[in-house]
């Protein structure tokens, strides 16, 4: 006998005449595992079935979830009329750079720099144009030109030049993006010629630019993001480019990167001629400050 008493279990063996089969017990009859072959496929597939059924109910819960999560995130998204509009949102707004290369039009062209990136745009477009004047096909000057004509609104000003650029450098990604970016056409026909110049130069960043405004235009915001964030990656210095793209986040209701990049914005904005409301890029900042937010 066992501490308690209790007898232990004993392991019976019977003799078995040979050719015999053993007993089943009586309590393991209905055993699925030991019925026979019929019966236990019958139990396996209501099984199976009853598994089915279940992982049915699991995916229709989570479904649910998260359709009510996406409906929490839509009532919190921010309205379109509570954020700071686009950067030059129906041109790609080409960033003025100078050249390394000097020649003879570079002091004018740098004047027109300054002047351009102080907000003092009649200047600037005085500057150019002289520097158009002493060489009418100097790239520099061009664009100069088409970014002040584009950020004046004279769109079709700002288009001869893309244009002429397009007569010198019939592949010129830049020009091109402007160009698109000037124009309200073919949404679809501007997407494949974008998208056919980044085919071959994936870091053109004003064509990313443009990719991105167009997108955002159609209120295409997840694509319009992403071709922002490629943009402010090939050009980080660019206020812009990081002023969109923060505009592209806080569409996607992701407001402590969207603070995160208009606060780059703002500080890239400090020496630089931008396409942006500083003013009301800093009041959209306030609203998103984590102490704004808890209240």
């Amino acid at each position: 006998p066992g501490a308690t008493g209790a007898t232990p279990a004993q392991a019976i063996v019977t003799a078995l005449a040979p050719g015999a089969t053993p007993p089943v017990a009586a309590a393991d009859a209905d055993d699925p595992m030991l019925a026979p072959a019929g019966v236990n496929r019958a139990a396996q597939q209501a099984l199976e079935k009853r598994i089915a059924k279940t992982e049915e109910d699991l995916a229709a819960a989570r479904m649910a979830i998260q359709a009510a999560q996406a409906t929490a995130a839509a009532a919190t998204a921010p309205r379109p009329d509570q954020m700071p509009p686009l950067a030059a949102p129906e041109s790609s707004e080409i960033r003025v750079a100078r050249s390394m290369q000097q020649s003879p039009v570079s002091p004018t062209l740098d004047s027109a720099y300054t002047a351009f990136n102080n907000g003092d745009l009649p200047a600037a477009q005085q500057q150019y144009d002289e520097a158009l004047a002493q060489d009418p096909n100097n790239r520099d000057a061009l664009m100069g030109a088409a970014s002040v004509a584009s950020r004046q609104g004279q769109k079709d000003k700002a288009a001869s030049y893309y244009l002429r650029l397009l007569e010198l450098s019939p592949n010129d990604g830049a020009a091109t993006a402007g160009l698109i970016g000037l124009r309200q056409g073919d949404i679809s026909r501007s997407e494949a010629r974008l998208k056919a110049i980044l085919a071959t130069n994936p870091e053109a960043a004003p064509v990313l630019f443009a990719l991105g405004n167009l997108y955002a235009q159609q209120g295409r915001w997840p694509d319009a993001q992403q071709a922002y964030f490629r943009a402010t990656g090939a050009a980080p210095d660019n206020p812009d480019y990081a002023y969109n793209l923060a505009v592209g986040l806080d569409r996607l209701n992701q407001p402590k990167l969207a603070l995160t990049y208009y606060q780059r914005a703002l500080a890239l904005a400090q020496d630089k001629g931008v396409g942006f409301d500083r003013n009301a890029l800093r009041k959209r900042m306030h609203e998103l400050s984590p102490g704004q937010a808890a209240h």
